[in-house]
Order: structure tokens, then sequence, then C-alpha cells
């Protein structure tokens, strides 16, 4: 056994050494590895080659295959907000978002690679509040779908005042009344799987009238809108509790958080996002925008004392490009938090 194990020894250095001293043999070790690189490569292109036959959303019939409603109570129902749908809407009025496909969610979403992962697929559409009868935009939010969604034939999405929980709300709503002038408005709001901007009124799969009527300004809804982060990272408007973690993750975004926090002499105890993807917002008009961000939570020291902070991270669209450019780090520091939970 002893004699077995030396040869083995003696037959693998022999090996290494002939590699070392005949450059014919270290070429075909050569050879060797770039054609496992090579056969690595293939099957990577492979997968990738079978995620580009993209399905195509089907054509769609706006307002017939998709239909959505704008109700200001909680229905069980597309048909009963439907029958009870708000013509006009005042400050602090609660609304909510209803979605009936003619199939399922799936057959009229966007499907995507995902930028950051091409192995990986988005499923999405797009919600927007526009002046009624004109292309532009004044706020658009990217609804994001899980595969397990797709085959939904009903959604309901909060739209005032916000709701914990992925796709229970989306912001669009807010953001248009938090920064809306008093008056009255005639709007609409719109649902597209259509990335053109601006797009042709008729490419949009549903829309809806929604007057606001801001007679009395909109102090209630500015409310809301500086509330809604803080409900959807906790569920809660206290700032005492943590956010909650999130699904999303990227090491590139947490080293360079690391690296901020690191300027500003914080070391962090934990370090977590609190999303579950990029929120993505758009604008179109005079000024057409397009903007991600995701927030992430970090925990810290200081003597005896416990804190936490918010780092929110942003990149803007470049569309000369059609990319995402560098992200861009802020930082909301010294929130107190019970040392046990910052551990």
């Amino acid at each position: 056994m002893r004699t077995a194990v030396f040869i083995g020894v003696f037959f693998a250095a022999s090996i290494s050494a002939a590699y070392a001293q005949f450059p014919q043999l270290e070429k075909h070790r050569e050879r060797m590895d770039r054609s496992v690189k090579a056969s690595e490569n293939r099957e990577h292109d492979r997968r990738l080659e079978e995620a580009s036959n993209l399905p195509v959303p089907k054509p769609a019939v706006m307002n017939v295959d998709v239909q959505i409603a704008l109700s200001k109570a909680d229905h069980k129902t597309f048909a009963l907000a439907k029958a009870a749908e708000a013509k006009k809407i005042v400050d602090g009025e609660p609304l909510w978002l209803y979605i009936k496909f003619k199939s399922k969610l799936g057959d009229y979403v966007l499907t995507t690679r995902n930028p950051d992962d091409p192995e990986k697929l988005r499923y999405t559409l797009f919600a927007e509040i526009g002046p009624r009868g004109d292309i532009t935009a004044q706020n658009q939010y990217t609804l994001l779908f899980n595969k397990d969604d797709l085959a939904a034939t009903e959604l309901k999405i909060n739209l005032a005042p916000g709701l914990f929980g992925r796709n229970k709300s989306i912001p669009v709503f807010l953001m248009t009344t938090g920064a809306a002038k008093p008056g009255l408005w005639n709007n609409e709001f719109r649902l597209t799987n259509n990335v053109s901007m601006p797009r042709p009124l008729t490419s949009n799969l549903a829309t809806a009238p929604v007057i606001l009527d801001f007679a009395g300004g909109t102090a209630k809804y500015k409310k809301m809108d500086a509330d809604y982060i803080s409900i959807i990272l906790r569920g809660s408007t206290d700032v005492a509790k943590l956010p909650v973690a999130g699904t999303f993750y990227n090491e590139a975004l947490k080293l360079k958080i690391a690296d901020t926090l690191a300027a500003e002499a914080i070391r962090p105890e934990k370090l977590y996002f609190s999303d579950d993807d990029w929120q993505e917002f758009a604008s179109t008009g005079i000024n057409m925008s397009k903007t991600r961000r995701v927030y992430a939570t970090f925990t810290y020291r200081r003597a005896e004392q416990c804190f936490y902070g918010l780092a929110e991270v942003t990149s803007s669209y470049d569309f000369m490009q059609s990319k995402f450019g560098e992200p861009e780090v802020k930082l909301q520091n010294d929130f107190p938090v019970p040392c046990a939970e910052a551990k």
C-alpha cells in the first residue's frame, strides 16, 4: 500500500515536472484549459440564447382586454370596484387601483432580461398619470412581477395612503398629488407595456379618467407622500422601527455603500437591503427623465449607544447610451435603536 502511494505521488510529481521542463507539454495544458473555458462559455451562451426567445405580449384592445378602475374603497373584486368607481378625488382621500385581464397577467406583461443579470427575466407593466388626452406623463412607475404572479386575472393595488408589502401599493399617485398645485385637474391613469416615452394614447392597455379637485390644496397628500417611504420600508411611519430586510441583493452596491460609510467613519454591524428590487420612476414632457432607486439599512455603534441609518442608492438613465449610469449613495444617519436589534 505504501509502495502504491509512493508510486502515485512520484507519478504526479513527474507529470508536474514534465510540464515545467517541456514547453510543448505546457502549451498542451494551456490548450486544455482554454478548451474547458470555451466549453463553459458555450454553455453560458446557450442558456442566454434560450432566454433570448422572449415571449411577446398579446395584442390588446385598449380598455377591452385589460381594464382598470379607481375606487376610494377596498373591494374584493374588480366588478365591485368598477361599480363604485371614483369620479372626483379631493385631498387626502384613500384610493385603490383595480386591474382586470381578459385572460391572465402573463399574456400582457413585457418580458425582458434583467440588466444586472441577463440570465434572469423581468416581467413588467408601467403605471402612469398624465393630463387627460395628452401623451405626456407627470409620473410613471414600473410594476415588477415574479413568475408566480403571471397566472393572476385581477390585481388590487393601493395608491393612497400606501401599504407595506410587495406590489401592495405603488407611489405614482402620491408622487403626482404631493407635488400638485391647488386647482381642478383633469388627469388620467394609464397602464401600458410599451416602453416608448412618450407613446400614442392608443398604445396603452387601459386608461381611466381621474379628476383631482384640489381647490383646498394638497396638504394631506403631501404628508402621505412624505410618509410613503417609511411605510414601504418598515410598515409604519414610526422611524424608531428598523426597516425590514428585502430580497434584493447586489454585491457591488453593497461594497459601494460600505465605502461610503467608511468615508463617514461608520463601521456597520449589519448592512442589508430593504427592497425586493429596484424601484423605477420616469416622467415625460419638457424634461424627460428615468431613475431607479433602492434602499439599504445599516446599524452601528458609538460608544455605548446604537443607531441605524438608511442608504438611498439612485441611478439615472442615460437615454443616449440606453443604460443606467453610476449609482449615487445618500445617507440618513443617527436613528436610535436598541443595541440588541443592532447586532
